[in-house]
């Protein structure tokens, strides 16, 4: 099996957004990061290649827009709430709460803004927005939370 490898920092697959993880020691205060993402995509060789890197740039640059400089904010939300009300989002957790513009929040299908959950779920993006051909056999895409820490998903193709 052949692989294709997609360095974030070198290629410019970077964000910078805000997050906080309820309960966590450090974490529970809302920060921020200056994150990348690599992607491997392993493979049979098929017409001359396994993927295409200029695609899977493209989409996940876009994907990337959408989040940066924002509040990555978790739809299903384990041990808060948030509820959007005249354009702003109320967050609370530990009887803290936090009134957000809505403009500034990225609503995520995850449960915690860790770079585990968001690794999962660029996968998943990656996969609804790029048509691979069957020849890709499994996606890994790792979130750098600045050099030299990340966490890393691997999936099977279907």
């Amino acid at each position: 099996m052949m692989s294709i490898f997609i360095d974030g920092w070198e290629t410019n697959l970077k964000f910078s957004a805000a997050h906080f993880i309820p309960y966590h020691n450090k974490c529970k205060r809302l920060h921020g990061h200056d994150y990348a993402i690599d992607i491997r995509i392993y493979g049979e060789i098929k017409n001359g290649m396994v993927a295409d890197f200029v695609v899977v740039k493209k989409e996940l640059r876009s994907l990337l827009e959408n989040i940066d400089h924002k509040l990555i904010l978790p739809m299903e939300g384990k041990d808060m709430t948030q509820k959007k009300e005249n354009g702003q989002y109320k967050i609370t957790y530990e009887g803290k709460t936090m009134i957000i513009p809505e403009e500034f929040v990225y609503l995520c299908n995850i449960e915690y803004s860790s770079s585990e959950e968001l690794a999962r779920f660029f996968v998943h993006e990656i996969l609804k927005r790029v048509h691979f051909e069957n020849n890709v056999k499994i996606i890994e895409l790792s979130v750098y939370e600045g050099p030299g820490q990340k966490a890393t998903w691997r999936e099977n193709v279907e």
